[in-house]
Formats: C-alpha cells, sequence, structure tokens
C-alpha cells in the first residue's frame, strides 16, 4: 500500500484473548525478532482484518466517517482512501503519479489518499473498500508488499479508526503475536525496524516477549501502536524503554 503519512497516532483497542503459556518459571523470550508465521498466516489473517473492518463501516453513521483518525491530519474517510487507493493502484502507473510530487512517495500517499476520502461520500467508500477487499488476490499496490508487513499494515489502520470512535475489539490472539514477531523487522515507512531496535517488548496480556534490552511492557495491541509510530499509546506502556521509544516516535 502506499505508506501513510508521517507519525499517525493510534488507539489500542481491548484485548481478550489470552496466549496459551509458555513459560517455565520465566517469559519466552525471542533474541531476535524472527516471524514464524508463513506467507499463508498472513494473507489469512490480512483477510480477517478486512472482514472485521468491512463490519465496523457497516455500522458507522454517515457523521463518524467525518471523525479525526489516528493518521494523523486524516478523519475516518482518509484512512479508507488511503487504503482503497492503493488496492487499486497499478505498480506500473505508479510512477507517473509519482512525478508531480517530485517523487516523494509519502507525499504523494498523503495528498492522494486525503483527495480520494474527500472526493467519495461514505456509501462510496464503503462500496470500494467491499469490492477492493473481496477481490481474490493482492491487487493494487499490495503485491508489491511483503505479506507481514501487509498485514501488519491492515491491523495498525484499523485500530486507527476505532480507537478515537470508542469501539474496541478483541483482536484475535494470533494477529497480535504475529505483529509483535513482525514488527521489529519491518523497516520502510513504518519504520517499526528502527523503532523497537534493542528493546525488549513484553505483551502481558498475551504472555509474549520478542527482543532484548530494556524493556517496554503492556498490552500487546498498545506495545503494537507505539513501535508503529503511535504516540498516544505510550501511555498505556510501561517499563525502562518506554522512554526510549518516545524519543523515537515522539
Amino acid at each position: 500500500m502506499i505508506p501513510a503519512p508521517h507519525r499517525p497516532g493510534k488507539p489500542a483497542a481491548h484485548v481478550i484473548h489470552r496466549h496459551p503459556a509458555r513459560r517455565t518459571g520465566c517469559e519466552a523470550t525471542r533474541e531476535t525478532a524472527v516471524p514464524t508465521s508463513t506467507k499463508q498466516d498472513y494473507d489469512r489473517m490480512t483477510r480477517e482484518e478486512y472482514a472485521d473492518m468491512r463490519a465496523l463501516l457497516d455500522g458507522l453513521a454517515d457523521e463518524q466517517w467525518d471523525a479525526p483518525s489516528r493518521s494523523e491530519g486524516w478523519r475516518v474517510r482518509q484512512v479508507l482512501g488511503h487504503i482503497c487507493l492503493g488496492l487499486q493502484t497499478s505498480p506500473a502507473t505508479l510512477p507517473a503519479r509519482l512525478v508531480r510530487f517530485r517523487f516523494n512517495v509519502a507525499k504523494a500517499s498523503s495528498v492522494m489518499s486525503y483527495r480520494y476520502g474527500e472526493e467519495h461520500t461514505p456509501a462510496e467508500l464503503r462500496a470500494d473498500f467491499t469490492r477492493l477487499t473481496n477481490a481474490p488476490g493482492r491487487p493494487g499496490l499490495a503485491k508489491m508488499i511483503p505479506a507481514k508487513e501487509f498485514f501488519a499494515d491492515k491491523l495498525i489502520h484499523n485500530q486507527d479508526i476505532r480507537r478515537p470512535l470508542d469501539l474496541p475489539r478483541s483482536i484475535p490472539t494470533d494477529h497480535l503475536v504475529a505483529a509483535l514477531d513482525a514488527l521489529p523487522s519491518i523497516g520502510g515507512f513504518l519504520k517499526s525496524k528502527g523503532n523497537a531496535a534493542g528493546l525488549r517488548l513484553v505483551a502481558t496480556d498475551v504472555d509474549h516477549t520478542v527482543g532484548n534490552g530494556p524493556e517496554v511492557r503492556g498490552p500487546a495491541e498498545a506495545i503494537i501502536l507505539a513501535v508503529s509510530g503511535r504516540p498516544v499509546a505510550l501511555p498505556e506502556v510501561t517499563g525502562d524503554g518506554v522512554d526510549t521509544l518516545r524519543s523515537r516516535i515522539a
């Protein structure tokens, strides 16, 4: 997908699922973040995130589409515009679209996503999202993005919408664990690799720990959002690594 604007802020949803205990006196720790999910796993979880988002959008009143999201400078409608735009932009046409932005992909994403959200009604955005996310395979720019990054992006954008609307959900445990494992290895526009570098991420609600170093402890979703550059989640985490993380994303 075309990357989101710099430093979007996100909320954390409430998680009630529990991960099976895997401890023998101490929490399991992965010294380095090596995702164990397969491409098929990521594709399945992406489809599940899409299904959850379709149900969410079906229940939104028109005025909720104009509510601020946790993506900086975007309302809910622009987040959807961002996703829809990426799913219907052909990789072959991308260079031509970037010319007017001097090939600044982040700026192009921000401007074009905003415009797409503005120029379409909630009904049109909902219809586009439903059509594009039910399409077989990975349409548009999706085919250019690694499966783990594409999945994490969708989980995060789902929460970008839900948090400010106060519409929490119970995120499946396998989604949380997969995102926690993947984010420390994702660079690019998400920048979570640099944000998580040298930190020990301890998700207390799913008994899952990734990395080694000063600790960032809290609910899995809050950690995911903070590591992906959402300062709004920082009050929900604790530990001697929080100040380091704050300095990287503030």
